[in-house]
């Protein structure tokens, strides 16, 4: 998937790529059925070009809210990216604001988990405004020739 900076342009709140509500309602009924009444909304705009970190949800305990940066209002970012932000959030509801062993064994229950690290780990430097496209992989590189490992012998 070829992205690039000017998708990820923040969107005016009034204007919605994502439906936090529907997104939260889906995660909340398969894994936090009793967790009703916790509103998810769209986080303000720092207005940032170039970041040294994102945080791309929080919870506020007080106040029983969810946030999601806006940067993710877009349509670069897939669903289940922004599924996992919320679960993840949900998480610091039901467990607590620690990121120990047993948390991160639950937010593994997720069902995308894996494939929302790998989207992070490849969007990341667009997300902090460092790179305006994915990192060209140069195929010649890739190419050349590695000496095959020197043979060992080993006896019983």
């Amino acid at each position: 998937m070829t992205t690039n900076a000017a998708t990820f342009a923040i969107k005016s709140p009034a204007v919605s790529v994502h439906n936090l509500e529907s997104l939260a309602s889906e995660v909340r009924s398969e894994y936090f059925p009793d967790a009703n009444g916790i509103p998810v909304v769209w986080g303000k705009n720092s207005g940032r070009k170039r970041r040294r970190s994102i945080r791309l949800g929080s919870y506020h305990r007080g106040t029983e809210l969810i946030r999601i940066h806006p940067l993710l209002n877009s349509t670069s970012v897939p669903v289940y990216f922004i599924q996992s932000i919320i679960y993840h959030e949900f998480l610091h509801h039901v467990l607590g604001p620690a990121h120990d062993r047993r948390f991160h064994r639950h937010e593994r229950r997720f069902r995308y988990h894996r494939e929302s690290k790998e989207w992070l780990a490849h969007n990341l430097p667009m997300l902090l405004g460092l790179r305006t496209k994915p990192k060209h992989v140069d195929r010649r590189r890739l190419r050349t020739k590695v000496s095959p490992p020197p043979v060992q012998l080993s006896l019983f």
